[in-house]
């Protein structure tokens, strides 16, 4: 029980670190978070979350077909 414990602490120590430096401290001119906002805005991540938005939703058309070709229509799959 105090190993758990102690290792839930520890994470928790660990990952305030992570997000203290995600956030404050400057890796030359910008924080890690500043660098991070000004990649995701450009044109080849935007075509990028695009795509995969598009993949993921035939992924999820795909199994919800299995899903209903195994175990029928009325089977608990939602229409979108």
């Amino acid at each position: 029980m105090l190993r758990r414990l102690i290792s839930a602490a520890l994470s928790l120590v660990g990952l305030a670190v992570v997000a203290y430096v995600w956030f404050f401290v400057p890796l030359g001119q910008r924080t890690l978070h500043e660098h991070a906002l000004r990649i995701a805005a450009t044109e080849p991540a935007q075509e990028l979350g695009s795509e995969a938005r598009d993949a993921t939703e035939r992924v999820v058309e795909h199994v919800e077909d299995e899903w209903r070709s195994r175990y029928g229509a009325d089977a608990g799959v939602t229409p979108r």
